[in-house]
């Protein structure tokens, strides 16, 4: 019976295939009838390029090659732009991504000539499209932005909104999450406005990916959800698979890693239903993740090095970074560093191909690792400072326009200091001139006084420099502790008004603004009034609070000996102490935290003692050591420098002590941080 069945098989094949060349040739041979008209031939030559011919494709482009040349040739507009379109599509089937986005803006020149708006954002979104697959990130950008415009402008909302959430995706791939997340919130606002529920899964899935990222796993999940229940709804499969993908991220995160598991096979086996290469690439890394939190290393390995295959035969460069990255960390474990080296290097050059920089962070991480084990630490400090540079640069990215203020008065400071050298230069010539007469007329001892000034003036120059550079430094230090606050409100305010909780978003939006007017107005002076400092403390970890659903609670208590109003202290000292309480201690405690800060007079020191009852730094670093996406805060390495410079630069003599607490059973109970600043009394 089974043969049988096999028999038909083979004939039905048989007889498919048949009909189809039949099919092939009868076209053929119509077209070859010399008295054809033109629009015939366009029509014969359109169906000819759809055909499936059984030795590949290169068939279907010659005929959809010879359709556009006829088409351009009897200024047919219509079977033109079909042609074009078809050759994007072809091109992108077969991973030449480059040849796609070359047709692609051939077809905006087209559409642009003949006056065709639709089309024109048409055809920029498959170039943005082709772009992307490329990995030519910022090329895919301009493109998105043409059609979003222009879209905007002429009332296509719901095309408006998918070119929004393809900009949202760029950013995050480039690591700007929360201008990704922007787009992400505008995209969605437009379909709900519009009733568009058909494309709404989209939109939801990259909404609760990023709160997960973000660190807010159950928002994340109630989006994706909303996601999943929609995609089956509309039999939406690629939108089913890309929910799977992101719940088992966010049970990754959770350490639900059973769960994560499952998550991921069944999108798999989604994508693998619709042929996309790409997304499957993706999943077989994830896969490789959840199986290494189980202890299935050489699983593991099987993943990575099955999606980096198949990354590397279509073309996915950012597949071929993730999957390379992960094997040669793979291979550092095992202390096998030639093969991890080598993977780390194919992970960078597609990294760098690409620029995105998350994954750039990772690789240099990785490589000053290997190459520190491996014995050479040249080229492990060599790695180390591309990854603190980038790591930087990254961490900047939400207070760019600010930073780029202060380097921008950095520059003119300067320059001018350059203008001031010059003239000093000039000063100094003039008083050589003067004492070459002064040498004719034997006056040794007006010499003497010329030089002396010139010494002085000199080490006076020399001084200031030196005073204004100490200050710059400190107001960049400065600068680098307000995007943690900063970043993470603003998120805040978003879920607020997203939720329509806009009376609490109002409230903290209020709050924030007077942070932020704090922020502005101490970063141009050295020492504010402690009755300044203690109003700041009280805002930002009242906002705090709200932040974190009124997890924690705090105290803030003041010798009667201290005048608050008269003592004044460095703006800002303690904000990255407290910061730390709550984001590394207080955050994963089980129950309420409770901050306590005590100013005393001690000796003539100002004493401040901030105190948590969190997890400690020993349980901190270990939960840390397991997220996926690592905690950039700079937070202590910030106060550090900090302290040094005011010590070096403005003669204070300000200590730190760190203390880990513990109960009577020796387990840990929270961290205590004792600052003991110079009374400054005005």
């Amino acid at each position: 019976m089974k043969k049988i069945q096999i028999l038909l098989l083979l004939l039905t094949f048989a007889f498919e295939v048949s009909a189809q060349l039949s099919t092939i040739d009868s076209l053929k041979n119509e077209l070859a009838n010399p008295g054809l008209s033109t629009d015939h031939k366009l029509e014969l030559l359109k169906r000819l390029s759809r055909q499936d011919f059984r030795d590949g494709l290169s068939k279907n482009i010659q005929y959809t090659e010879k359709l556009l040349a006829l088409a351009k040739e009897s200024n047919n507009y219509k079977y033109a732009g079909d042609a074009l379109d078809f050759l994007i599509s072809i091109h992108n089937q077969m991973g030449g991504f480059q040849k796609a986005t070359d047709v692609a803006k051939e077809a905006i020149m087209l559409a642009t000539e003949y006056k065709n708006t639709g089309d024109v954002v048409y055809f920029s979104n498959l170039c943005g499209t082709a772009h992307l697959d490329a990995g030519n990130y910022f090329d895919a950008l301009e493109n998105f932005k043409k059609a979003s415009k222009l879209a905007h402008e002429n009332g296509w909302a719901i095309t408006e909104s998918s070119t929004l959430n393809n900009m949202g995706t760029i950013y995050y791939l480039l690591g700007d999450e929360l201008t990704a997340l922007d787009y992400f919130i505008q995209a969605l606002n437009i379909k709900e406005k519009h009733n568009e529920t058909k494309t709404l899964a989209g939109a939801l899935i990259n909404i609760g990916g990023l709160y997960n990222i973000l660190g807010d796993p159950g928002e994340g999940l109630v989006f994706l959800d909303r996601a999943y229940e929609n995609a089956l709804t509309n039999e939406d499969v690629y939108s089913q698979a890309k929910a799977l993908i992101n719940m088992g991220e966010v049970n990754i995160n959770l350490e639900s890693y059973e769960v994560a598991l499952n998550k991921f096979r069944q999108a798999l086996y989604l994508s693998d239903s619709i042929h996309d290469q790409q997304t499957k690439a993706n999943i077989l890394v994830k896969i490789g993740i959840a199986e290494h939190h189980l202890g299935n290393k050489q699983k593991a390995l099987m993943y990575y090095q099955k999606s980096l295959n198949l990354s590397g035969s279509i073309s996915y460069e950012y597949g071929v970074s993730i999957a390379a990255q992960r094997i040669g960390r793979f291979y550092i474990d095992e202390e096998n560093y030639k093969e991890a080296l080598t993977y780390l290097h194919r992970a960078l050059t597609a990294s760098d191909k690409i620029n995105a920089g998350s994954n750039l962070l990772d690789n240099y991480k990785s490589l000053s690792d290997a190459y520190g084990k491996t014995g050479k630490p040249k080229k492990a400090l060599f790695y180390f400072t591309k990854y603190a540079n980038l790591n930087d640069s990254l961490y900047n990215l939400d207070n760019h326009e600010k930073y780029s203020s202060i380097k921008n008065l950095y520059e003119l400071d300067k320059k001018q200091r350059e203008v001031d050298q010059l003239k000093l230069e000039n000063e100094i010539t003039e008083l050589e001139a003067k004492q070459s007469r002064y040498l004719l007329m034997g006056s040794i001892g007006l010499i003497a006084v010329i030089i002396l000034v010139v010494i002085l003036i000199f080490r006076q120059h020399k001084v200031r420099g030196l005073q204004k550079t100490i200050r710059l430094e400190q107001k960049l230090l400065r600068s680098q502790i307000n995007p943690h606050f900063i970043f993470n409100a603003l998120t805040a305010v978003q879920r607020f008004i997203f939720e329509k909780s806009t009376l609490m978003a109002s409230d903290y939006l209020g709050s924030f603004s007077r942070l932020i007017r704090f922020i502005l107005n101490s970063s141009t002076v050295d020492k504010i009034a402690l009755s300044e400092e203690i109003g700041f403390l009280k805002n930002y970890l009242m906002l705090q609070a709200i932040r974190f659903d009124n997890k924690f609670d705090f105290e803030i208590t003041i010798d009667k000996n201290i005048e608050s109003e008269s003592t004044f202290v460095p703006p800002m000292l303690v904000q990255p102490i407290v910061e730390n309480a709550i984001e590394h201690g207080i955050r994963h405690l089980e129950g309420n935290g409770h901050i306590k800060i005590i100013y005393k007079k001690t000796n003539n020191l100002l004493n401040v003692s901030i105190e948590d009852n969190g997890i400690g730094r020993k349980k901190s670093a270990e939960i840390n050591s397991l997220n996926t996406k690592k905690d950039k805060s700079l937070s202590t390495s910030i106060t550090n420098e900090r302290l040094l410079h005011l010590n070096k630069g403005f003669g204070e003599n300000i200590k730190m002590e760190i203390k880990d607490l513990y109960n009577d059973k020796g387990e840990a109970k929270g961290t205590k941080v004792v600052l003991n600043l110079p009374m400054n009394v005005k």
